[in-house]
């Protein structure tokens, strides 16, 4: 995966239980090819007119870091970026570029942008927990001097019920914006500083904050206006993952049963065998089935395997009306003397606990 974030959230679920949620999507259009939309990404428009053409291009991109040395050379050389114009004139044209393969609560995004050029308009920014093209927010930088954040609500924009400052925005310059997100608290920097609420005099930095709880989570992504000519580039969002509701259950059953030695629900997804969508070790979510979970599910058979002093049991997990929706294996020390109906009999108590939880297959994917 280019941007390589299955893994990452894979073992942020295991880290979730313990509080210590933490993943990141990094967009690096490097691995993309140039002249072509970045994929993942899906171009709308927000009022009227034609998505525009956002395309991976070559730019000149000064480094993140300064130079060690004051005399050292600068590295000029050409870097793939995301870039985008627009020959729409029309004002109440605002192209916009959707990440489409996660949606987000509490985040941070992070990119550089630059504005190059425009006759109506000079305009760039980002997007963020966005429910479609028609509703979202956004933080914009202008060529006319100013950067804003407000809602576009039902596809009309609400510019004068936002907060917005003054400040220069030289065209042919790369500026760093970054949005963080927490609970219903939004703040806004431009090139590391804290713009958005602006500052007040004695106030601490890290109290100040918009609040505003229009939409509590969303997508993320790249915005612009009428004719625009821009450039975005080193971006990248650190998030907290949605953790999927099969595994809230997981770990809440593993509480009530702490002998347990593990646990795992297996799903079909799009693949020829179930794969597995919760369990008690990160590293083993998405990997393929075998025929005895595709058995369990298919024909409601029960498995009972024992090696050494360990059990396993694999059995159907039901919904409220009685039909198959996916396995569950559970794993167990073996008592002494225990017979194989006495582990199924245990293994039984923990799939209903399980039942309890989640009613139907929505549920596990939820």
């Amino acid at each position: 995966m280019r941007y390589r974030i299955r893994e990452i959230v894979a073992a942020a679920w295991a880290a979730c239980a313990v509080g210590a949620c933490a993943a990141q999507i990094q967009f690096d259009f490097s691995q993309d090819t140039v002249g072509q939309p970045p994929p993942g990404f899906l171009s709308q428009v927000t009022g009227r007119g034609e998505p525009a053409q956002w395309k991976v291009v070559e730019e000149i991109v000064p480094p993140l870091l300064a130079p060690l040395e004051p005399n050292a050379p600068a590295n000029t050389a050409k870097r793939a970026v995301l870039g985008v114009q627009s020959f729409d004139l029309d004002e109440t044209h605002f192209p916009v570029l959707l990440y489409t393969n996660e949606v987000l609560d509490d985040f941070t995004f992070t990119t550089r942008f630059k504005l190059a050029g425009g006759v109506v308009e000079q305009s760039a920014g980002v997007v963020f927990r966005a429910q479609d093209r028609s509703n979202y927010y956004v933080v914009r930088a202008s060529a006319e001097g100013n950067l804003l954040w407000y809602r576009v609500v039902g596809g009309q924009s609400y510019p004068g019920l936002g907060i917005g400052v003054k400040m220069p925005m030289p065209r042919e310059v790369w500026r760093e914006l970054r949005v963080e997100c927490s609970g219903s608290r939004i703040r806004c920097f431009l090139d590391g500083n804290l713009v958005l609420p602006p500052p007040r005099p004695g106030a601490p930095t890290n109290e100040l904050a918009i609040n505003d709880t229009t939409f509590a989570r969303g997508k993320v992504g790249f915005w612009t206006k009428a004719d625009t000519k821009c450039y975005f580039a080193d971006a990248v969002v650190q998030y907290l993952p949605r953790v999927p509701y099969v595994q809230v259950v997981i770990n809440n059953v593993v509480k009530e049963h702490p002998s347990l030695l593990g646990l795992k629900v297996f799903a079909y997804k799009t693949a020829p065998l179930p794969v597995v969508i919760g369990s008690t070790a990160a590293h083993d979510f998405g990997a393929a089935g075998t025929r005895t979970e595709a058995d369990v599910i298919a024909r409601g058979s029960v498995y009972y395997l024992k090696a050494g002093k360990t059990v396993e049991i694999t059995m159907p997990l039901r919904d409220r009306n009685g039909d198959i929706v996916a396995a569950i294996a559970v794993k167990m020390k073996v008592f002494p003397g225990e017979t194989q109906a006495t582990a199924v009999a245990r293994a039984t108590l923990v799939k209903n606990e399980f039942e309890r939880q989640i009613a139907t297959l929505s549920g596990l994917n939820g």
